[in-house]
């Protein structure tokens, strides 16, 4: 099923591509694309960009989060 709609502009998203890959990153409205998430390597690479047209299926990362997984509890 293709996606008819896109998340919000700077969403933190998680996306599979056509391919059935799936990454991690966040949504640019600008440029109707998906730019991966590179961690602590450095400033988004414009290598990682995957363009609305390629993208299966998206969802917010938010939601995959548990409200808890923040916390650390010290005995």
């Amino acid at each position: 099923m293709e996606t008819t709609s896109w998340p919000t502009n700077l969403s933190a998203v998680l996306f599979t591509d056509k391919n059935g890959i799936t990454r991690e990153g966040i949504y640019k409205r600008d440029l109707n694309a998906f730019v991966e998430a590179l961690g602590d390597e450095g400033p988004e690479d414009p290598g990682n960009l995957y363009p609305e047209d390629n993208i299966r299926t998206w969802e917010y990362l938010d939601e995959k989060k548990s409200p808890d997984s923040d916390f650390m509890v010290i005995l």
